[in-house]
């Protein structure tokens, strides 16, 4: 076995150092160079470095796989090591790669170096130029390194090498190649033996730091994380490069996750704000409450401002969705407006508001009567001037509870108590309310009770020829008779219905009440005359409403020409085309339409023309004052001709005197109901009516 003792070892470092000549030497006999047990170059002869086209510091302490053409494959390596290891002398021909990536072969030996106790301590290369016998050689693996970078170069992430200078611990780029490059404003020609920020800049230099320190100690086979360069974020991937068990060098490659990043902080955004007014959600309504009770102590004052805008329903009914958003919008500015620096604002959903204000009682109602006052300015769109008014229910933290579920809970007490109070108003929240809102509760549990026992009834008023007087059909109207509290009216429970979702469900009741006992009437013997039910604007916006109605027809054996549906003027101007499209379905059943309560509503007329009905009605609101305002004579006149024009039927609703009748007798209208004629009674009542020879009165 040859070896080179330690003295040796010592002279070379001591010679190569101190005696210029011998270096000279050598280097013109060879190059010299000497690595440690672990691979990193200890000592580099000048003329190798120039040679390289490296300055001695960037390869000092640097692993000597930097010099690594990649013409060798691992096995070879390894053979190489196993060799001298084992105290052997190793001789070969290696290509080696210089700073300008051309390609040099050496004629090596590599000699072990051991101390006085025969243990390796180091490694002295002595290494003689042979390119111009590998020529061929050399142009072929220059070719081959040529492809391997412009491969790399046409790659749309970035691909880097790193390597660790032992002395210094310190971590430099030998290999920055990429399409992402130039988006990353980086020249690759001038990033070797660069630090680490060139690349991992204005992040946690750290926490990058730590995630090659991990890699390069072997504790992880690879590593990902995210960072930023400059505008840009990049998510990387580290992967050691293993060599006698030790990791020599890092491979990695980054990719360009800026959309991604910037589309996951927009999702992240738009999961705690409302994409239309841009305010904090609900969701981040609950996460800050949470945050503020738990840092409260018995000293803050704060409170909950539930505010609920009023009616705002029924101008989306009116002037359609698009409308009622800008007033949503509008609304929400001028609650910030009023709130300024004194608390949060969110959108709690629809036309609901939540504030967190901070303050004392007296404070929090100042603010409240001002968020009322700004939100019933009049509002201005699209040519249309209207108001908006607001109910606002308060609880505060500390009376009324110390619970962030219980002080939304007061506060939507508070203002349930407030609506039906008259609205537009501000209450704060007390114990009493806790009644009012049971008893909401509890009604709509009778509600369902009665539609489970069918303890809901329907009622008949008649409708009159104007010219002749015979009935020539019947409006169905529901009634309630609760065993325990009595007559229960429709304005009280069908708006509560509509709040709760069982409107759709009553309303296809009454559908199925109104047939089965037009088919009865027709199993007497009677004669069969239409029925006119009334449909809400929530069930008439179901896309299988028209479905439904052919279902009950089915079932029941009603015959389509005896029935009518009364449809709201402002029931149809929300979605108007898709009204449109379940009204011809219905009339293509052979149903008939109507439009009720007309003149109510915004600007119908221009839609007149494109809905398939068969009938206007006049809201009584016109007719019952037709004799004591004459400008209500002109309206229902212009209407009759209207209506007139576009080949429909007109019915006058509210007539309660003869005066009346005579008028709209005059102005040629076709129909009429009302107390004149019959209140609404029960189905037999209206059999004696019909085949009697006096009206019910």
């Amino acid at each position: 076995m040859q070896k080179i003792t330690n003295e040796l070892y010592h002279y070379f470092k001591k010679k190569m150092h101190s005696n210029r000549g011998l270096n000279e030497a050598i280097s013109k006999a060879f190059r010299l160079m000497m690595i440690d047990h672990a691979g990193y170059i200890i000592y580099i002869d000048e003329q190798f470095c120039k040679q390289l086209g490296y300055m001695k510091e960037e390869l000092l302490f640097h692993h000597y796989r930097t010099l690594h053409a990649g013409v060798h494959d691992g096995q070879f390596y390894e053979d190489m090591w196993s060799t001298v290891q084992k105290g052997n002398i190793w001789e070969g021909d290696i290509c080696t790669e210089t700073k300008m990536n051309a390609i040099i072969w050496y004629r090596t030996k590599l000699i072990p170096i051991v101390d006085v106790e025969d243990r390796i301590v180091a490694f002295a290369a002595f290494r003689t130029d042979i390119n111009d016998v590998k020529d061929e050689d050399t142009q072929l693996v220059e070719a081959l390194n040529d492809d391997y970078r412009k491969v790399f170069q046409q790659l749309m992430n970035l691909i880097f090498r790193v390597r660790k200078n032992k002395e210094t611990g310190e971590y430099r780029f030998s290999l920055i190649e990429g399409k992402l490059t130039k988006k990353l404003d980086i020249h690759t020609e001038n990033t070797y033996d660069q630090p680490l920020d060139i690349v991992f800049k204005n992040t946690d230099n750290l926490h990058v730091i730590e995630k090659f320190d991990r890699v390069f100690a072997g504790e992880e086979k690879e590593t990902t994380f995210k960072h930023q360069h400059g505008s840009f974020f990049l998510y990387s991937l580290l992967t050691p490069i293993m060599e006698n068990d030790e990791v020599i060098e890092v491979v990695g490659s980054s990719i360009d996750i800026t959309s991604l990043e910037n589309a996951e902080k927009r999702i992240r955004y738009l999961a705690f704000h409302d994409q239309l007014t841009d305010l904090p959600n609900r969701s981040k309504l609950r996460d800050d409450m949470k945050e503020l009770v738990d840092q409260a102590d018995q000293f803050s004052s704060f409170a909950v401002l539930y505010c609920d805008i009023d009616r705002l329903k029924h101008i989306n009914d009116t002037l359609g969705d698009f409308l009622g958003d800008q007033v949503i919008q509008m609304i929400a500015k001028r609650l910030n407006n009023a709130i300024k620096d004194n608390g949060s604002l969110y959108r709690f959903g629809g036309d609901e508001f939540v504030a967190i204000i901070e303050g004392t009682k007296e404070e929090i109602d100042r603010l409240s009567e001002k968020m009322l006052c700004e939100i019933k300015q009049p509002i201005s769109l699209q040519g249309h001037e209207f108001f908006v008014t607001s109910s606002i229910g308060i609880s505060l933290f500390g009376v009324d509870s110390f619970n962030a579920e219980a002080l939304m809970n007061h506060a939507s007490i508070a203002v349930h108590y407030c609506k039906v109070n008259g609205r537009n108003s501000r209450l704060f929240y007390t114990p009493k309310m806790n009644k009012m809102y049971n008893d909401i509760l509890l009604m709509e549990g009778e509600i369902r009770k009665a539609l489970y026992h069918n303890d809901f009834e329907l009622y008949y008023q008649p409708q009159i020829n104007v010219h002749t007087g015979e009935v020539i059909g019947l409006e169905a109207l529901i009634r309630w008779y609760h065993k325990e509290k009595g007559y229960i009216p429709p304005s009280e429970f069908i708006p509560l219905a509509e709040e709760c979702g069982l409107i759709t469900q009553i309303g296809e009741w009454v559908i199925r009440k109104a047939c089965n006992q037009h088919v009865i009437w027709i199993e007497k013997g009677f004669k069969p005359i239409r029925i006119a039910v009334n449909v809400s604007a929530i069930e008439l916006q179901r896309f299988d409403f028209a479905n439904k109605v052919a279902v009950i027809m089915e079932e029941t054996n009603m015959d389509p020409a005896y029935l009518e549906l009364e449809i709201t003027e402002n029931s149809v101007m929300r979605n108007t085309e898709d009204c449109i499209k379940t009204m011809n379905a219905l009339r293509d059943m052979g149903v008939s339409l109507s439009i009720d309560d007309f003149g109510t509503g915004y600007s119908s007329f221009g839609y007149l023309r494109k809905f398939p009905i068969n009938f206007l009605k006049i809201d009584q609101s016109f007719v019952k004052n037709v004799l004591a305002e004459s400008s209500n004579a002109e309206i229902i006149k212009a209407m009759i001709q209207l209506a007139h024009t576009f080949g429909l039927k007109v019915v006058a609703e509210g007539v309660e005197e003869q005066e009346v009748l005579d008028l709209l007798q005059k102005q040629q209208c076709d129909y009429y109901q009302g107390y004149f004629f019959s209140k609404p009674i029960p189905p037999d009542k209206l059999e004696q009516l019909l085949f009697g020879s006096q009206p019910v009165i």
